[in-house]
């Protein structure tokens, strides 16, 4: 057996401490890979696969919840910068559906249906309001057009 393909599974008792042989190719759950710590004789992880659910939703809580948070700043600057061309607008519907093609492919089987339709029904209306402003900045492209063509 190869040192680079053995895993192991740390089980914590209160009696006793142990290191077992663990197939965690096998298991079903969250697999996410952690952040490097700075610190000096520590066990470094390249992967970790979480099994308890609750954890699982609390975890892809606060990621799509920071996500989303991001994606509302964006939009609020672009509303504060007022962007003639709409093309920040643009981008903005884009990294929308992005993340909605996200929320679908990556976290739909560890979140519930209630929290996917939630979460469907804020992204539709940041969707909506990005139409009207995008509608609205063509009207007024289009008028300014014709009011500059005429004599």
């Amino acid at each position: 057996m190869d040192k680079g393909n053995i895993n192991y599974l740390i089980v914590k008792d209160k009696n006793s401490k142990s290191v077992t042989y663990f197939e965690y190719d096998k298991i079903k759950g969250y697999r996410l890979k952690p952040k490097n710590t700075p610190f000096k004789d520590c066990i470094n992880v390249n992967k970790m696969i979480i099994v308890n659910p609750s954890l699982i939703e609390t975890l892809i809580t606060k990621k799509i919840n920071k996500r989303f948070n991001k994606l509302i700043q964006l939009i609020s600057y672009l509303y504060e910068e007022n962007d003639p061309s709409g093309e920040g607008y643009r981008l903005a519907l884009n990294e929308i559906s992005k993340f909605r093609m996200e929320l679908i492919n990556k976290y739909k089987s560890y979140l519930s249906e209630e929290k996917l339709k939630l979460l469907d029904n804020k992204l539709s209306i940041l969707e909506q309001e990005i139409n009207l402003k995008l509608e609205y900045i063509y009207e007024q492209s289009s008028n300014y057009e014709k009011e500059g063509k005429s004599r």
